[in-house]
């Protein structure tokens, strides 16, 4: 009886969470999918200035360049895992710091997807990115989206007085740790494992 009322609290603890992060998650995905479609678009107006935002995933794949697959998994989900950390932690700097993560890796998704297109085709991008982008981007929007909450609280802070922040910040660091970092691994796992074959299964690549 007790563990089943410390399930329920916990629960409508996590459903208050969302509750409050649904404005902020709603921006997330106005902005991502501006930037995304901002990307594609320069991909297709400069295509060589384009590709040069394209430089982290290049230093990405090749750290993964003689790896096993499971330090492959492992350096993914280890970097993605990190990125997101950081963009939920430094929130606090009146969520510039979450909404420039956001609004880059929108840009160079946006970028990434135009150049796979023209080179590959649009089916291989599909699969491609399908697998592991229906986690992998939900968590990136929501990281991004708790990280913008805790600097709407440091703004309120600012302005109209006494907000606790410190509780906002570790209401944040808790949700990330308990749902979304599990999440996150299970990303680089399919990306790692079920992506490449779903890519082979279409393209034959």
């Amino acid at each position: 009886m007790h563990n089943e009322n410390t399930r329920k609290e916990l629960m409508m603890y996590i459903l208050m969470y969302i509750k409050e992060l649904k404005p902020f998650i709603v921006f997330s995905l106005f902005s991502f999918i501006l930037s995304v479609v901002a990307g594609y678009a320069f991909y297709a107006t400069s295509p060589a200035n384009a590709l040069n935002s394209l430089g982290g995933l290049e230093e990405l794949a090749e750290m993964l360049r003689g790896l096993s697959i499971i330090e492959i998994m492992l350096l993914i989900f280890v970097n993605n895992a990190v990125k997101m950390f950081f963009a939920v932690l430094l929130g606090f700097a009146l969520g510039i710091v979450p909404f420039g993560f956001l609004v880059l890796n929108g840009f160079v998704i946006g970028v990434f997807i135009h150049y796979m297109v023209v080179e590959r085709g649009a089916l291989f991008v599909i699969a491609g990115l399908t697998p592991h982008g229906i986690i992998e981007i939900p968590m990136l929007l929501i990281s991004s989206a708790i990280g913008m909450k805790i600097g709407y609280t440091a703004l309120q802070a600012i302005i109209s007085g006494p907000v606790n922040l410190k509780e906002e910040i570790i209401k944040g660091v808790k949700f990330y740790l308990h749902w979304l970092l599990p999440l996150i691994f299970l990303a680089a796992v399919i990306e790692t494992f079920i992506t490449p074959v779903v890519i082979y299964l279409v393209s034959g690549v």
